[in-house]
């Protein structure tokens, strides 16, 4: 970690404080000699005095140490970011930087997870096994030491890799079913992606449908992002004015195949994966013939709107018994994309 300025710092403060040695070595109870050695950098306080010199002179331990834990992370990202320049190119090398900057900061977390993943690219990318049991250990003692939830995440999926790659199919599924269950994405996709049979099936088609919304909603409020430009005659350097209600109405119609490819062949509330899809689908109708109404074209914004009321009429299975309760979100939708006029009763 570098040359410890302890000795130095002590003098710095004790001069900034404005007293001599002498009266230093009196508060703490030590001959004047000991503080000169101590500034001199020839020894070291006792353990027990460190606390009781930063008391004294009203410091942090890490200003007594003159450490500045900002410019350490600063370092350590650096060599990460150089050593990562070659990981692909020459894993070995990159994974021989990593363990000597783990000598310099020893257990540190961002190394030590920079470290893990290198090892796994190399399993994964070059075959190499050789690093099967230090990964384990590595992982295991991360897992269960660090707070940093983010990198506890990434290192599960490495112990994982390393328990597979060993035979331990049960571990490593253990492992990576403990990942976070809001985060579905990561779990399914790893369990997809690293697990076989009925356990890859059954992730994949979790993925599968978590992509499939994020997709689809991310299309939705594009075309809403353009929607709003028109109305409040936003500019855009490198987009026409005049294409702005075009560009709406292509995200909603991307979102809306994206939706609409993955129904399934049934009627009703089956059709859809999950609930609250149907949402969606009609509502895309709706955007859709507010950008045509926009453009001028009624009678396309018409027959979007019919095609909307023809998807919630037959969407859920209990419309009828609730019809007043859908129509209700259907309509108010409907004034605030000021189409009123189309109001449905």
């Amino acid at each position: 970690m570098g040359n410890i300025n302890l000795g130095t710092k002590i003098r710095e403060l004790r001069r900034k404080k404005g007293i001599t040695q002498e009266a230093l070595a009196s508060a703490l109870f030590v001959t004047p000699q000991a503080v000169s050695k101590w500034e001199s950098n020839l020894t070291y306080p006792d353990v027990s005095l460190i606390p009781v010199i930063a008391g004294y002179f009203e410091v942090s331990l890490d200003i007594l140490f003159d450490f500045d834990l900002r410019e350490m992370k600063n370092k350590i990202q650096k060599i990460i970011k150089d050593a990562s320049e070659y990981l692909f190119s020459n894993t070995a090398q990159y994974i021989e930087t990593i363990k000597s900057a783990l000598i310099e900061y020893p257990g540190n977390e961002d190394l030590t997870s920079a470290l893990l993943g290198g090892y796994e690219f190399d399993l994964r990318e070059n075959e190499n096994r050789n690093h099967l049991d230090e990964m384990i250990e590595l992982a295991s003692r991360f897992i269960t030491e660090s707070s940093d939830f983010v990198k506890v995440c990434s290192v599960k999926v490495v112990l994982a890799a390393a328990y597979l790659e060993k035979g331990e199919y049960e571990k490593a599924k253990v492992v990576l079913e403990s990942l976070p269950a809001d985060d579905i994405d990561l779990r399914y996709d790893e369990i997809a992606f690293r697990l076989h049979d009925r356990d890859k099936l059954n992730a994949a088609i979790s993925a599968r449908c978590s992509h499939l919304q994020l997709l689809y909603r991310a299309c939705f409020e594009e075309g809403n992002a353009w929607l709003e430009m028109d109305e409040k005659k936003i500019t855009l350097l490198d987009t026409p004015f005049d294409d702005y209600l075009k560009e709406a109405e292509a995200a909603f119609k991307k979102g809306l195949a994206v939706l609409t490819t993955f129904m399934l062949p049934c009627k009703g509330e089956g059709a859809y994966l999950w609930p609250g899809m149907q949402t969606f689908h009609w509502s895309f109708h709706q955007n859709i013939a507010a950008c045509l109404k926009r453009m001028g074209d009624n009678n396309g914004c018409k027959c979007e709107i019919d095609e909307a009321y023809r998807i919630i009429s037959v969407s859920w299975d209990d419309f009828e018994l609730n019809k007043e309760k859908y129509m209700k979100n259907f309509n108010q939708y409907l004034v605030n994309l000021d189409l009123a006029e189309y109001v449905i009763n």
